[in-house]
């Protein structure tokens, strides 16, 4: 097939000076690709600061693709999360806001320019609302929700994640049987890529490590893919499962442009358990994945950091009644299945983790920013005298914070947590998972999903107390 153009997929976003900013209400249409940095300044392949393709400055630009916003497409589904008459979830990994789908064009958000982490301001422990701007602005409709999402996923690479790489220039491939060809163009550099498929069924599964999948095929996205990304967007340190979300949207370009190869580009899940349900989490946060599973993720995946470093060195170090300390910023391992889990640009949180309260995103909002696709998560018991350190009841919270944005959309069935009881990455599934899969594989609508199971006697603090200790924002937001 030809080149296809990038330049109008998804959105990309234009970071100016904080006292410039534009209100984020009305997000403006510029249109570029490149990564997204530490500095929050645009870094394309041509061009001045407004213009296409972007400037060069030195922080870095949001790029097309990362994740999968609330925008029409072919063979969306209707904004309420029906089936519309092209399909469960259009090409662009998200329910489009009419029946059938459209096209509405890239949605492009002015990002303002973050501070160093270490002139951000001390928020305290209640988590921070997903539903206000950094600026104040309230998010008041779906619309808008797009341009937060955007900014969430800024603030994460600039303080946790470091760059991530945008979409193509251009991408050309290939579909022949069970192998996808990728070329990949990038200013004037060039990268070609392959991923594999294996196995049959409707579902194209990555499973990073004892994930949770539906029945189907096995998508390998291949080796070596790390020092290609930094090669073609000129960066010295990229996430390893940052790079598999790129390589999903990738594969995603491909079988896209290729409808009959075999394989259905709406249908990719991922998911693994513990260091790779952390993997699960960053590889679905930062991709379009359609479907997204995280098993037992623990610190540094679907985790309150907050919530987590009140137990190990605040008030909450009272209440915790196991042997041994949660997995917080500060004890993360350097090394370990499908790590490093943060980069070095959260050195100074991880030397100081009293400092996660002065970040201006949880993992909640993390988790929020797969809204509206489909999402299901599974934590360990966290009760009195329980193994512990992965941090149960602090997963649970986030995830339990991040299902007020699946509702605020219209789209609480596309969201499905639990704390359950069993051996480490031994449970596998308890039910939701396979009425999530029902849904989004099958396109049965009225599967029964959107349960968010959670039990006082597998926590350490009782859902109950977590508003009060732990949320000063509306829950019950609605989105327009």
């Amino acid at each position: 097939m030809s080149g296809l153009s990038r330049n109008l997929r998804n959105f990309s976003a234009l970071a100016i000076p904080a006292l410039a900013l534009i209100n984020f209400a009305a997000c403006s249409s510029v249109e570029g690709t490149g990564w997204l940095g530490t500095g929050g300044s645009v870094a394309g392949t041509s061009g001045g600061t407004t213009s296409v393709g972007g400037g060069a400055a030195t922080g870095g630009q949001f790029g097309n693709g990362i994740g999968g916003g609330f925008q029409t497409g072919a063979g969306g589904s209707a904004s309420g999360g029906a089936p519309a008459a092209g399909g469960a979830l259009g090409a662009g990994g998200a329910p489009a806001t009419g029946a059938g789908g459209g096209t509405t064009g890239p949605t492009t958000c002015t990002l303002p320019d973050f501070p160093d982490a270490g002139s951000l301001p001390d928020l305290g422990m209640k988590l921070p609302d997903p539903f206000t701007f950094y600026d104040g602005t309230p998010v008041t409709t779906k619309a808008q929700w797009e341009c937060r999402r955007q900014e969430i996923l800024a603030m994460a690479a600039k303080y946790l994640y470091g760059p991530i790489p945008g979409d193509c220039d251009e991408v050309s491939g290939s579909v022949n049987g069970g192998t996808i060809a990728i070329t990949c163009k990038v200013g004037t550099k060039s990268e070609s890529f392959s991923a594999s498929v294996s196995g049959s069924g409707e579902a194209l599964n990555v499973d990073l490590s004892s994930g949770i999948l539906p029945q189907g095929k096995k998508l390998s996205l291949g080796s070596g893919n790390d020092a290609k990304i930094r090669n073609l967007y000129g960066i010295s340190e990229l996430n390893p499962n940052i790079a598999n979300g790129w390589m999903i949207n990738r594969v995603m370009d491909v079988l896209e442009a290729n409808p009959n190869g075999g394989h259905d580009p709406t249908k990719i899940a991922v998911s693994g358990c513990s260091g790779c349900g952390k993997g699960a989490f960053l590889a679905g946060v930062f991709s379009r994945a359609p479907i997204v599973v995280i098993v037992e993720s623990g610190g540094g995946g679907g985790t309150s950091w907050r919530m987590t470093e009140w137990f190990r060195h605040g008030a909450g170090k009272s209440r915790w009644d196991c042997t041994d300390l949660p997995q917080g910023i500060d004890n993360l391992e350097d090394s370990g299945i499908c790590g490093p889990w943060v980069t070095s640009a959260a050195q100074s949180f991880r030397s100081n983790p009293a400092k996660v309260n002065n970040l201006p995103f949880d993992q909640h909002m993390l988790l929020a920013t797969i809204a509206p696709r489909y999402l299901v998560h599974f934590t360990n018991a966290n009760g009195p005298g329980s193994w512990c350190h992965l941090a149960g009841t602090s997963e649970a919270l986030a995830s339990w914070a991040a299902h007020s944005v699946y509702t605020a959309l219209g789209v609480p069935k596309n969201h499905s947590f639990e704390v359950y009881s069993g051996g480490h990455c031994g449970v596998g599934d308890t039910g939701i998972a396979a009425a999530m899969f029902d849904r989004a594989v099958n396109g049965n609508m009225s599967a029964d999903t959107g349960k968010i199971n959670i039990q006082d006697g597998r926590l350490q603090v009782p859902v109950s107390e977590w508003k009060g200790l732990f949320i000063d924002w509306d829950m019950d937001t609605v989105l327009q």
